[in-house]
């Protein structure tokens, strides 16, 4: 009775087991954006609604795999010559720093920060030049008693068009955005 009863149980999980759907593999979704950026995604719900349209499922993508992405064309350096002009807030404190990048990789500027009654000034110039998309700037700056020379780490470029140039920093890696003037 026991022995029946033990394979009574066998049977019943086997059937169980074997009546179940068989798990299906998660969709992925693939849309472009405005840019011609290729993404992939597990949801619809990832997919920004003005995109939505355009979806296509993509069978056989396991989340594991490495999909290609394009990659970034070079920046040419004429797209950075321009003056340019960042606003921003630094402890409470207002701050405005604009620097124009010349042909031949000359660069000057200056900067000003509102500190309560007082405004503090300073001037810098030096060289700049493109390193691999990042842009590297060997400086002079004389807001000290002394002048001080500096090179900054090198910030990556994440956008350059003609309205603005938006930069991760290299040092503090905050990602500063410049208006072109």
């Amino acid at each position: 009775m026991r022995l029946l009863s033990k394979r009574l149980f066998s049977l019943a999980v086997a059937v169980l087991i074997l009546g179940l759907p068989e798990a299906s593999p998660a969709q992925t979704y693939k849309y472009v954006d405005e840019n011609g950026s290729v993404y992939f995604v597990d949801s619809l719900d990832k997919i920004p609604p003005p995109y939505r349209k355009n979806t296509k499922v993509i069978q056989g993508i396991g989340r594991d795999e490495k999909v290609p992405q394009k990659p970034n064309p070079p920046i040419p350096e004429q797209s950075l010559i321009g003056r340019w002009e960042h606003q921003g807030v630094e402890n409470g404190n207002s701050y405005t720093v604009i620097m124009t990048l010349r042909p031949k990789g000359v660069f000057d500027g200056n900067g000003y920060k509102k500190m309560g009654e007082k405004t503090f000034v300073w001037m810098f110039k030096g060289n700049w030049k493109l390193l691999d998309g990042d842009l590297a700037l060997t400086y002079t700056w004389s807001s000290a008693s002394e002048p001080k020379r500096g090179s900054t780490l090198l910030d990556t470029i994440l956008e350059v068009n003609d309205q603005f140039l938006e930069l991760k920093s290299g040092r503090t890696g905050e990602v500063y955005r410049y208006v072109r003037k």
